[in-house]
């Protein structure tokens, strides 16, 4: 497949930003005396916040306790971005490389609201040279929803969808670019693909080298 098109997820795909949210969250949960672990993080990975707030009121039937957790979490973040603690996931200088050299297009397309994203991108002191970002603030619906990626290809020009290639590390991610009908490729992060996951891909990659390799 020679894409006319790349739109990146963000957090666990372009950033190793999951790492961070965890460690933020975690720092927060035991602040506040919750119960917090990995693999109850791995349930919220690839979703909106909202989402994860309303199923942790569910949890903890706390509704305030869990805007505190959130608000703390979010306090978290930053300074530890700022400790040199986010970095670029492995192979992506590559991949956007090779993209440059072809000159395919590439954009961004993150669950996460603007003013973060241009954080991170101010702290990295890098050019990625995305063509086009689009975040939370730009959408009515969170993934699974595939308001995102369709507005990301339509902005982005609106090749051919079969020519247009969307990279996620999560099954919200992959639900949302099935749903846009994007072929999507995975790259998986901090959970494994599940047998949806692997069934409606256009393949399950190791990294982004991986993946580069394969569309050479």
């Amino acid at each position: 497949m020679k894409p006319e098109l790349v739109i990146f997820d963000m957090d666990g795909v372009v950033f190793d930003s999951e790492k961070v949210y965890y460690t933020a969250n975690k720092m927060a949960a035991d602040e506040l005396g919750i119960k917090y672990s990995m693999d109850y993080y791995r349930r919220f990975i690839g979703a909106g916040n909202e989402q994860m707030m309303t199923a942790m009121t569910e949890d903890l039937g706390d509704a305030s306790l869990v805007r505190k957790f959130m608000e703390r979490s979010f306090s978290l973040i930053n300074p530890l971005v700022m400790e040199g603690k986010l970095e670029l996931k492995k192979g992506f200088l590559e991949l956007t490389s090779f993209l440059q050299a072809s000159r395919t297009p590439y954009v961004l397309a993150s669950s996460n609201d603007r003013k973060q994203i241009d954080f991170y991108l101010r702290t990295l002191k890098m050019d990625l040279g995305f063509n086009l970002i689009i975040s939370a603030d730009d959408v009515d619906q969170a993934k699974p929803s595939p308001e995102i990626f369709n507005q990301a290809w339509q902005k982005a020009g609106h090749p051919v969808k079969e020519k247009t290639l969307v990279i996620e590390d999560s099954h919200n991610g992959i639900l949302a670019a099935n749903r846009a009908q994007i072929p999507v490729a995975m790259v998986p992060d901090l959970i494994q693909p599940t047998d949806y996951d692997t069934q409606n891909t256009f393949g399950v990659f190791h990294d982004l080298n991986e993946l580069t390799n394969f569309l050479n």
